[in-house]
């Protein structure tokens, strides 16, 4: 990856200097490059229906660790490669490192298309950042969807299995790893609704992925993949996304079903 933190041109904070923003989503780029993609905050007394854009008024500009809010606060919603992790605000675990806040805006899937991306400077695609929170561009994983179909040969120009979808109103988990896709939140679906894996996470697909070519792209179905026209970029993006093993064993995979 290029180096981001200088890409961007937006002042510098020390993470122990950083408060809650004023509204969500919130890009971070830290001078190490790591991206922190922060999309709300997991009160306490939420319930069943998750809100992942929770953002009370008075804590905005006011410290995660303001003893005022820590009983409150059980952690901040943020997304990874297509994974919703449940994670510390920057200023209570990333004290020391510097960072810069990206003007950026976050596209969701909405009812008439299912695109998604980080856009800037009016509109146009980010494809650094939408790697870092999403995984791949939406051109990237339509392209790894259709070349899936052909080497399994069910790709149908007009009713392609499998596709990127949404769900408008409700909360679903992954077929295949139990994580949360939030309503508007992109997905792979493989069958109708109703039907096992017809609710894939982004991350539950690239893993699946990653275990089918053997971690590398010069493996037979990897280089089935490529031969069916998908990008190098998008295989080495699949590539390098981590397993996250402390956001499923710690705190991520069972925060929604407990009792």
């Amino acid at each position: 990856m290029a180096n981001l933190f200088d890409r961007y041109e937006a002042i510098e904070q020390k993470g122990s200097d950083i408060t809650i923003p004023d509204y969500f989503p919130a890009i971070y780029i830290s001078e190490d490059n790591s991206i922190y993609c922060y999309i709300g905050i997991f009160l306490n007394d939420t319930q069943r229906d998750v809100r992942l854009h929770t953002n009370p008024y008075y804590m905005h500009g006011k410290h995660s660790t303001d003893k005022k809010f820590t009983a409150q606060i059980k952690g901040f919603f943020r997304i990874i490669n297509g994974f919703i992790a449940i994670d510390q605000f920057i200023d209570n675990q990333y004290q020391d490192k510097k960072y810069k806040k990206i003007d950026a805006h976050i596209r969701f899937p909405v009812a008439a298309e299912t695109y998604f991306g980080v856009l800037i400077n009016r509109g146009d695609e980010d494809e650094a950042l939408t790697r870092a929170i999403f995984g791949l561009t939406y051109s990237e994983l339509y392209s790894v969807l259709e070349g899936y179909a052909k080497i399994l040969g069910t790709y149908n120009m007009y009713t392609q299995y499998p596709r990127i979808t949404r769900s408008v109103r409700s909360m679903n988990h992954c077929d295949i790893t139990d994580i949360l896709i939030p309503e508007q939140f992109p997905y792979v679906t493989f069958k109708d609704s109703g039907y096992d894996f017809s609710h894939v996470s982004l991350w539950g697909f690239y893993r699946y992925i990653q275990l089918l070519i053997n971690n590398s792209k010069t493996s037979q179905i990897g280089k089935a993949l490529l031969e069916a026209d998908v990008s190098e970029t998008a295989m080495d993006a699949i590539l390098r996304i981590s397993d996250y093993p402390y956001y499923l064993s710690k705190v991520t995979k069972n925060i929604f079903n407990e009792e």
